[in-house]
């Protein structure tokens, strides 16, 4: 019959193709080799970035509790005068909702109890953080922006 064709039997009398380019290869490289060095250096290193202190006094603070309910809505009740400040209807508030999940996860990662109260202050530098002092986790919510921060600023203005 015949010798066999050179593309029947894969071989090339052409010599090796390469399928990438060297520049797409070297590319792909030094990025696998930037992600593994910044990740290194994360781990190595183990930095956490904290937020400075709040500047000046407390122009406004409230002692909340935030208790869900039966038809999904959360009350939040003042702990200091016993008054329902705002009830967030089934569906209402997700960034606040959002805000006490992380906090309330805290609390249940250590084995602590929800029945106490979050503390929400706002500064006289503008700064609004909602805080838990069991677990001194605290939430700076103005880096969420002025929307988000109107959401838990109404909390401080409803009697």
């Amino acid at each position: 019959m015949g010798t066999p064709s050179p593309i029947a039997d894969g071989r090339s009398s052409a010599g090796f193709v390469r399928r990438v380019d060297d520049r797409l290869m070297f590319v792909i490289m030094a990025g696998l080799l930037f992600v593994v060095g910044f990740v290194s250096l994360a781990k190595q290193t183990d930095t956490i970035v904290v937020a400075p202190a709040p500047q000046g006094a407390v122009v406004a603070q409230k002692n909340l509790q935030f208790t869900d309910e039966v038809d999904g809505s959360v009350h939040v009740i003042d702990v200091n005068s016993g008054t329902l400040v705002h009830v967030f209807a089934s569906g209402d508030g997700s960034f606040v909702r959002g805000v006490l999940r992380s906090l309330v996860r805290a609390r249940n990662a250590r084995g602590l109890t929800q029945a106490n109260a979050f503390d929400l202050a706002l500064h006289e530098d503008g700064r609004m953080i909602l805080s838990d002092a069991e677990t001194h986790e605290s939430v700076d919510l103005v880096a969420f922006g002025a929307t988000n921060f109107r959401a838990f600023s109404q909390l401080l203005d409803e009697q």
